[in-house]
């Protein structure tokens, strides 16, 4: 059974559309392979004497084969591979699973070529694979790749990406970011909607709301003092991720002390929020407790996970609890716009009006 794949994030460019980062592809890649190539996954990013290769991958017989992922044109994709041969073949690394007498394949993935790496290839005295990658826009989306061998058919596989639909635009609020309308690619439908739903709501509710843009995120408020919602972008999920200026999960197990208001991050599902946890900045550590279980423990940022209601938890907490303690009220399903008029209504308390 295939692994299931999250909305992949995708932006138009010119009359055409490509991934919105190099990870965004080599995260496909890596969870169809088998698909796309009849290779079976074996290491990503993985360092060898200094430098890092985006995916190693064996054939049935423990072929090695290195693949170097580009969303661009790139001038360098062949001495990359290079040395990465090179390291690989001194290292020796990994030999229990790999077969170092038989040739390592070395795949250069990419939308296009440039005339530099035929010649680099050319003169090589190694033997190189190009392979184009590119998205095809039809009824559907498809991610499809086309190989040199001209009786090799192109294969195709369809891409877990919805455009994001507006509705009719208010008149009297500001057009929706560019830039969020590339991160929302990356949703459900669902949550889409949401989102834009809850952008409404926000620039809407008081005349003093602003929307601000920078290249890495969108803050909501006035000033960066008084802010009461925030989106980033979450580049290993290609995902957005909403925060809201909410009362601290703590607030549960001291409720007799001054309630106190911080940055949660929220967790969303078809539109419902599942779980908070307070960040107080950038995307903070916190994972679902699934995540953390498909994560080798080796890259867990302390032995043991730790789960309680404060920042430094590893895991957040569930929305039930949270807002039947802090908000009151038995909710057992919980939408986005209820926590932002929540968060709208304390903003508004921060301002003094």
């Amino acid at each position: 059974m295939g692994i299931e794949l999250s909305n992949v994030s995708l932006q138009p460019v010119g009359k055409s559309w490509e991934f919105t980062s190099e990870l965004a592809l080599e995260d496909l890649i890596w969870e169809r392979l088998e698909t796309l190539l009849q290779l079976k996954p074996f290491r990503r990013q993985y360092a060898v004497m200094g430098e890092i290769c985006d995916i190693l991958a064996l054939s049935p017989t423990g072929q090695l084969a290195i693949l170097e992922l580009k969303n661009t044109e790139d001038r360098y994709i062949v001495q990359q591979l290079t040395r990465y041969y090179a390291n690989l073949l001194e290292e020796r690394p990994l030999s229990e699973h790999i077969d170092y007498t038989q040739p390592l394949r070395l795949i250069a993935i990419a939308p296009t070529f440039h005339r530099h790496n035929e010649i680099d290839r050319q003169y090589s005295r190694l033997s190189f694979e190009f392979i184009r990658v590119r998205v095809v826009k039809e009824e559907s989306f498809f991610l499809e790749l086309q190989f040199e061998d001209a009786e090799r058919p192109s294969t195709r596989m369809t891409l877990p990406f919805r455009e994001v639909e507006l509705g009719p635009q208010r008149s009297d609020l500001p057009l929706v970011p560019d830039l969020l309308m590339k991160w929302l690619g990356g949703c459900s439908a669902a949550d889409q909607q949401a989102i834009l739903a809850a952008r409404e709501q926000i620039l809407s509710f008081h005349s003093r709301m602003q929307e601000m843009v920078s290249k890495t995120t969108i803050q909501y408020g006035t000033g960066k003092t008084k802010l009461c919602a925030e989106i980033c972008f979450h580049r290993s999920q290609q995902q957005p991720v909403v925060f809201l200026w909410l009362t601290l999960p703590t607030h549960v197990i001291s409720p007799r002390k001054p309630e106190r208001t911080g940055r949660l991050r929220l967790w969303l599902q078809d539109s419902m929020v599942t779980y908070v946890g307070h960040v107080p900045k950038g995307l903070g550590n916190m994972r679902l407790q699934a995540e953390w279980e498909a994560t080798p423990k080796s890259k867990w940022p302390r032995k043991y996970l730790i789960s309680n209601a404060s920042h430094r938890s590893m895991t957040p907490v569930r929305i039930e609890g949270y807002y039947r303690a802090v908000l009151g009220g038995p909710q057992t399903r919980v939408t986005l716009n209820e926590l932002v008029a929540v968060a709208l209504q304390k903003w508004l308390k921060k301002l003094g009006t």
